[in-house]
Parts: structure tokens; C-alpha cells; sequence
């Protein structure tokens, strides 16, 4: 269904949602349900926090804690779920380049996964405030929408009081694997207006509105307007203060050198089809990566893993 190659055994498998519940169901902790789109989703319900993950694009829809009113990411109601098409919300993964491809050949922007089935590996209830998922995207050489290179790529996904993601690549090849990548992530806020990301002082960033021309940020950042930046060389925690929301959101990061903020504004927003004119008051993207000039080269039988946490922090700015 959601496959524009030969299928093997393991891919039609992982889509029965019977077969996933038997094999990899999690009693008290974890089902497979079918989503919108008929795409297959995993539901966890643990003692910590509740989170939906889409096996089409290993994406993280839903986190929310259980002491948590709101959840911790956006998801627009307009979302596409559609074979081919990225998800507008969640944790999207860029993936081997971020951005428009760079090889001349017509490939999706931001790379291949966020628009292809994973497999499931492996699901682990660790305790009762804790649920583990590993996801797989393996090289398949009857695909024609990438690149030509050997690699497997797995997702770690922990789901307990915070949401933790290890993106890992593999490069099972004979020659170093040069990629870039991020996780988009879209955080729910409560007002674009009023909200501030700590971290990002005294870091230069490639503004991308701006024909890329490098500047600096002295402040905090704030979103006035339509933001698209690549801050350079970054701290390892990030956080996004909401005094709507009473809360902070903490960003641990390890393996990364750039991080991304993105907002469209009002004017943009309007013209893009899966957001509804005023969404951009409701969500601000703040992305892990490896990105523009942090190339990562991976030797043969090497790997990398980009690791990030993310974390609730409750406050009281009422």
C-alpha cells in the first residue's frame, strides 16, 4: 500500500496490524492501531506518559506526560497522510541531507525517510514508567528515490517522564557515508508571541531569509516575525520558555554541532496547505542536526548516533 518497490516478507509484515500486536504488542504499555491514512501507528500508554509514533516515516506524533495538561508537540489537523508525502507536526527526521538535495537529481527535500515505512525491530517494557522501541530503515536496492549508498538507520525511542531519540547510521558500505541530518522537531506552545528559547546567546547563525548571510545573536531568541536560522556550533541544552503554558521545555542533545529555528509567520502560513492560517501562533520548531557545513563522514563499519531528550519542566510564570 505504501510502497513504490517490490515489497519483501518484512515489509508487508509491518503492515498487519494482527501480526505487529502479536509479535511486538506490550501489554499495559504498548498496541498497534491503525491511523489516519490507514497508516500503522503505535500507541503508548505507560505509567509516565501517553505518545502515538507513526510506522510511516518513524515518526513521533504525540508526548504527552501524565502530569502534562497539553502535549509536547504539534500536529496540524491538516496534516497529509498520504504515501509520498511528509506529516506537518510531530518529529519529522531529515535524513541523509537536510534541505533541498544537493546531487542535481530530483529527490525529496530533507532526504527519503520521513516519506517511507519503517520496520520494527524490537519493543521493551524497561518498567512501568518506561517503553523502548527500535526502528529500522534498511538500504533496498529496488528503491529508485535515493541515493545508491549501503547504510542501515535505526531509531531509539524511549517513552517515560521525558522522550528520548537516538538516531543512529550505520554504514555497512566499502566507502565513507557523508550525510546531514536533523530532527525537526515542532513543539506545541501557547503563544508564539510570548515565548523564548535560552541557549542560543552569543552563537552566530546563517539566516536563511537573508540569502544566508551569517549574523549574531546577542539575546534570547524571540519570533516577531517569519524566522528560518542555522545557529552554528551550539550548547548542548537548549530550552523553550512558555509562559502560557506554564512550562518550559529542556532540549539534551548530544552528537550535533547546529540547531535550527523555523517559523513561518502569518504570510507564509497562510500559503501552505496542511497549516490553517493561524497555526503559526501555535507551534515553533527548534531542530538537533548536523547541518550546512557539519557534515558528517562515516568510515565503513562505523556508526553515528544523534541523541536528544526531551524534557517538560513545569513552572509558574502566572
Amino acid at each position: 500500500m505504501f510502497l513504490d518497490y517490490h515489497e519483501t516478507g518484512e515489509e508487508r509484515n509491518n503492515l498487519d496490524i494482527n501480526l505487529l500486536n502479536s509479535q511486538y504488542g506490550l501489554t499495559d504499555h504498548l498496541t498497534f492501531i491503525e491511523g489516519k491514512g490507514e497508516f500503522p501507528f503505535i500507541s503508548v500508554q505507560n505509567k509516565s506518559a501517553t505518545a502515538v509514533i507513526s510506522l510511516y516515516a518513524a515518526q513521533v506524533l504525540s508526548f504527552k506526560p501524565v502530569s502534562e495538561t497539553e502535549d509536547l508537540l504539534f500536529l496540524s489537523k491538516k496534516t497529509f497522510y498520504e504515501d509520498g508525502r511528509a506529516m506537518r507536526g510531530g518529529i519529522p527526521i531529515c535524513w541523509p541531507w537536510f534541505g533541498p538535495n544537493q546531487s542535481g537529481i530530483d529527490l525529496p527535500d530533507h532526504g527519503f525517510v520521513r516519506n517511507s515505512l519503517w520496520t520494527v525491530v524490537k519493543t521493551t517494557a524497561v518498567s512501568e514508567k518506561e517503553t523502548l522501541i527500535k526502528l529500522r530503515f534498511k538500504y533496498n536496492p529496488h528503491r529508485t528515490d535515493h541515493w545508491p549508498e549501503t547504510f542501515i538507520l535505526e531509531l531509539d525511542i524511549s517513552v517515560g517522564e521525558s522522550l528520548t531519540l537516538n538516531l543512529s547510521t550505520h554504514n555497512i558500505g566499502r566507502k565513507a557515508l557523508y550525510i546531514t541530518q536533523a530532527l525537526h522537531a515542532y513543539f506545541y506552545i501557547g503563544d508564539i508571541h510570548k515565548i523564548s528559547i535560552l541557549g542560543l546567546e552569543k552563537t552566530d547563525y546563517l539566516d536563511k531569509l537573508d540569502n544566508g548571510q551569517q549574523k549574531y545573536q546577542s539575546h534570547a531568541v524571540t519570533i516577531p516575525f517569519e524566522v528560518d536560522r542555522i545557529y552554528k556550533d551550539v550548547k548542548r541544552e537548549l530550552t523553550i520558555t512558555d509562559p502560557v503554558f506554564n512550562r518550559d521545555i529542556l532540549l539534551t542533545s548530544n552528537h550535533y554541532k547546529t540547531a535550527i529555528v523555523w517559523n513561518p509567520w502569518r504570510y507564509v502560513s497562510a500559503h501552505i496547505a496542511d497549516l490553517e492560517p493561524d497555526d503559526y501562533k501555535r507551534f515553533v520548531c527548534l531542530e538537533a542536526g548536523n547541518v550546512t557545513t557539519d557534515i558528517l563522514e562515516i568510515q565503513p563499519d562505523n556508526s553515528v548516533t544523534l541523541s536528544v531528550n526531551y524534557k517538560i519542566i513545569s513552572k509558574s510564570y502566572q
